[in-house]
């Protein structure tokens, strides 16, 4: 506590001692942790910045380092990259547009990277063959049996390619081989049924034909074929039946 001043205490020795006591005083109800400009000035401590938020940066005074950025970067979103054209796509379109040859130099350029791709040879193979080039079209089929004995569409391509050659006993070993494997291969059938019809093995020939069209009920080429062995066994009615049958799956 400050002691009153009475007028015998106002000789300077006295008022120094009432300022001293004063000032300890003072001192000691600073309880709120802010320093004084006197304790500033001792401890040589720089001056409180001015800092002013805006949304998620820190703006500093000038002469200080850069605002710094307290947000979250979002990047700005990236187009993506557009797909590669596949071979196959670039030499069905090279076809559509009536160049086999751009197309065979498309796959030969890809087989040359992936010599043992198996689409790459079965779409090499369909383009030779369409062109008329069955030995080069069968070689890159027997090329993907060699990696793959179990490949179905290899089987059903060559037995199509043996048929068009009229190798029928070849063909229905190549049938009867992509059946076994995919037993619900309707084009399977239909094929097998048109290389036993040639071999005149009509009761299985049939049986193929009816296995196509118990699978694909509107197999127009199956239920055709259907027809055509029924005729080859003198059953005229039932022959007309599948033809009917046929036309009306056909839409006509």
């Amino acid at each position: 506590m400050i002691r009153k001043r009475e007028p015998r205490w106002q000789s300077a020795a006295h008022r120094a001692q009432v300022a001293a006591e004063l000032m300890e005083e003072a001192e000691s109800l600073n309880t709120t942790g802010i320093a004084t400009p006197a304790e500033v000035t001792r401890s040589k401590l720089p001056p409180p910045l001015q800092v002013a938020f805006t949304a998620g940066t820190a703006e500093v005074p000038a002469g200080d380092s850069e605002p710094v950025d307290h947000s979250t970067a979002v990047p700005a979103p990236q187009a993506p990259a557009p797909a590669p054209v596949l071979p196959q796509v670039a030499s069905r379109e090279a076809v559509a547009r009536g160049d086999r040859d751009g197309a065979l130099a498309i796959l030969d350029a890809a087989l040359t990277a992936a010599p043992d791709d198996a689409l790459l040879l079965l779409e090499r193979a369909a383009v030779l063959s369409a062109g008329g080039r069955y030995g080069a079209s069968k070689q890159d089929l027997e090329r993907v049996l060699q990696t793959d004995p179990a490949h179905v569409e290899a089987h059903m391509s060559l037995g199509v390619l043996l048929s068009r050659r009229g190798l029928w006993i070849d063909a229905v070993m190549h049938l009867r081989r992509a059946v076994e494997l995919e037993p619900g291969y309707a084009g399977a059938w239909y094929q097998l049924g048109e290389s036993l019809n040639h071999l005149d093995h009509l009761g299985e020939a049939r049986a193929a034909f009816e296995r196509a069209v118990e699978i694909e009920p509107r197999n127009t080429r199956a239920l055709y074929g259907l027809g055509i062995i029924l005729d080859r066994l003198k059953r005229p009615e039932d022959a007309t039946h599948m033809y009917r049958r046929s036309r009306e799956a056909a839409g006509r």
